[in-house]
């Protein structure tokens, strides 16, 4: 039977563990939302100064306002529709502050020619900002009774911002429709709706962070790679490459900044198929000659190089007889095993290279022979190689795995194998990457496109 005391301990462990876990939580929520503890001091705090009862409000405030699976999905695709406007907005800018160089307005065509109207009502920038409003709109109304208590405030801001979003619109359409505006003026007002859109796009993402949504923003310092499937061509076969990385600063030099990646490519599915593929490339059986048969093939991963084990079986025949007719006689049968050490490299011209070697042939007489001096040997190691090699190329091809605006940016320095303990053989493509502050900004842009694909991909399930 349980002492008095030792129940009271139990209790108190338990309890000491549940708080620990909030606060755990409540850290959490506060790091990815934007959140921030609670001020003030009680009779009985903690040694942080913020009563336990505090603690335990901001985790369930967190709890409350965290965005559903789908929200996250929604504001990201969001995100991209107010970015979208954005960048037709600055397409206007571009155009009106060359025609005030020229300063084609202000001087006209000539005496008593008025000049045309800019750009209509219905513009590609109005139907941004439209259906900027329009997916902002949607989000909000999407919110729970507890998200719209809790989120008041900054729901109060974002409409503000956009109120004067719209407003400054209709100043700028105002002077698109003036026939006698000059570029100086409609650039002064576009330059003031970039100001408002600005404010608008910046109360949007304070909304997501104080929802826990996770989103990549341009000044971030690493970016993580969506996870993709790369096909490997391999004989008659398409091997699936699963792909991902991740971006981490290293310098800043004025506009450029400079990028670690690491690509983690999954070989597992080439290992599956590792047995198979050589089937088909190498197997034979000619009634009056040889027949080969690949029993078992397996890829074991192995840091920095691997080794791949092919058992077959060989068979010799030969055919006797004459005037038309031919009868076939075995002369020789054996089993055997081969073991190809494969090493990945990198040539700076031709992308990543394979080197590989027997380590150890378990064979005798004929197949021996072949093995080790005939052609058996080397299509063996060939073909081998090059299966390997078409699944690692493929997790190279930085057009088909990275965001289009890397594609041309990263470079790879090193490659590798990688056991990771689980017998599944990965290689880890180390390299660097590029890119002005504007291109991060795009990258963030398509990462959250990427993101919010996927979430609609994951509600039609």
């Amino acid at each position: 039977m349980r002492t008095a005391g030792n129940f009271l301990t139990t209790r108190q462990t338990l309890y000491c563990a549940s708080v620990l876990l909030c606060i755990s939580a409540v850290a959490d929520a506060q790091r990815h939302g934007g959140g921030t503890p609670a001020p003030g001091l009680g009779t009985i705090s903690r040694p942080d100064g913020v009563e336990q009862k505090d603690t335990l409000k901001d985790f369930h405030r967190a709890l409350a306002l965290q965005a559903t699976a789908q929200q996250a999905a929604e504001f990201r695709f969001l995100i991209t529709t107010t970015e979208a406007a954005k960048t037709e907005l600055e397409h206007l800018l571009v155009r009106e502050k060359d025609d005030s160089q020229k300063d084609e307005r202000a001087r006209g065509k000539s005496d008593g020619e008025s000049t045309p109207p800019i750009a209509p009502a219905n513009s590609a920038l109005a139907q941004a900002l439209e259906r900027a409003r329009g997916e902002n709109k949607k989000f909000t109304d999407s919110f729970s009774d507890a998200q719209k208590s809790g989120l008041k405030e900054i729901t109060k801001r974002l409409d503000k911002a956009n109120s004067d979003m719209e407003q400054e619109q209709r100043r700028l359409d105002q002077s698109l429709r003036a026939a006698n505006a000059a570029a100086p003026e409609i650039t002064a007002r576009a330059e003031t709706l970039d100001k408002a859109l600005t404010d608008f796009y910046n109360q949007q993402l304070a909304l997501g962070r104080e929802m826990s949504i996770p989103l990549a923003r341009g000044q971030d310092l690493t970016f993580n790679l969506p996870s993709v499937k790369s096909p490997a061509r391999i004989a008659n076969h398409i091997v699936a490459v699963g792909v991902s990385g991740e971006l981490t600063q290293t310098a800043v030099e004025g506009n450029q900044r400079t990028f670690r990646l690491d690509v983690d490519a999954d070989l597992s599915e080439l290992q599956q198929k590792m047995t198979e593929l050589l089937r088909d490339q190498l197997e034979r059986s000619d009634r009056c000659g040889e027949h080969l048969e690949i029993r078992r093939a397996m890829l074991s991963p192995s840091t920095p190089a691997s080794s791949l084990f092919v058992s077959l079986h060989f068979e010799r025949w030969t055919c006797v007889g004459g005037y038309g007719q031919s009868t076939p006689t075995e002369v020789a049968e054996s089993d055997g095993s081969v073991e190809l050490r494969l090493t990945p490299g990198l040539d700076k011209s031709s992308g990543p290279q394979m080197k590989s070697e027997f380590t150890r042939i378990d064979a005798s007489g004929m197949l021996a022979d072949a093995l080790r001096s005939g052609d058996l040997g080397d299509d063996l190691r060939d073909k081998a190689t090059d299966s390997v090699l078409s699944a690692l190329r493929s997790a190279s091809d930085f057009k088909a795995t990275l965001p289009p605006v890397l594609q041309d940016a990263a470079t790879v320095q090193t490659v590798k194998f990688q056991d990771t303990g689980a017998g599944n053989l990965r290689v880890v493509l180390e390299g660097q990457v590029q890119i002005s502050s504007e291109q991060a900004n795009t990258l963030a842009s398509q990462l959250n496109q990427t993101l919010s694909a996927q979430g609609a991909v994951d509600r039609i399930r």
